[in-house]
């Protein structure tokens, strides 16, 4: 089974770019470790097409190379952090409508190889100045889960589900920066990604 994570900076977590089977540190890592241990008798090929600082536009532009030309039988989605971040640090402004025309547009690309697809909400926790992120990101996540809705396709909440846990815990225990998660953090979404692997896998 190939599955391919498509995603920004939060996906390929520190993977090295010129090994195309090099899955970096973080939550890819992490899920494939645990697919392999829950499912001993299947062969898993998985593939980390993470790129720091992407955003939905740039995953458009590389979504035939890297997920199309592979061919794969799932692909789990996170974009669009940077999509609010680069109002801060570029000065440039993505609009709703912009981020969802994107972001559709890269689903319709996958959907052309037939693969299952599982979306990643992005997130942001209330750390440093990532609290300005906020009413930007949340306009993105109301059109993911309108695009999940349309597409009848499996969104994983990780902004909620990391709301939740850091209402009790410290946010720095998930996250370094509000954005970029820990080990901890990491875990969370591997063992989201799996919960809802184990339903396509099942």
């Amino acid at each position: 089974m190939k599955i391919i994570f498509f995603g920004d900076s939060i996906t390929e977590s520190g993977r090295n770019l010129l090994d195309p089977y090099d899955l970096g540190a973080g939550y890819v890592k992490i899920a494939a470790g645990k697919l392999r241990l829950l499912y001993p008798d299947l062969a898993f090929d998985v593939l980390n097409a993470g790129v720091g600082g992407d955003r939905t536009a740039e995953l458009l532009e590389r979504v035939r190379e890297d997920v199309v030309k592979e061919k794969p039988d799932c692909v789990i989605v996170q974009v669009g952090v940077n999509d609010v971040w680069c109002r801060f640090s570029l000065g440039e402004e993505v609009t709703p409508a912009a981020f969802g025309k994107n972001y559709r547009a890269i689903l319709d690309e996958i959907a052309k190889t037939g693969a299952k697809v599982i979306l990643i909400q992005p997130y942001v926790l209330n750390m440093g100045d990532k609290q300005r992120f906020r009413p930007y990101l949340e306009r993105f996540n109301e059109v993911i889960r309108a695009i999940a809705q349309e597409r009848e396709l499996p969104l994983i909440p990780m902004d909620e589900i990391f709301a939740g846990v850091t209402q009790d815990i410290d946010p720095a225990q998930f996250c370094t920066d509000g954005v970029h998660p820990t080990h901890r953090g990491c875990r969370y979404i591997a063992d989201q990604v799996v919960k809802e692997l184990k339903k396509i896998i099942a």
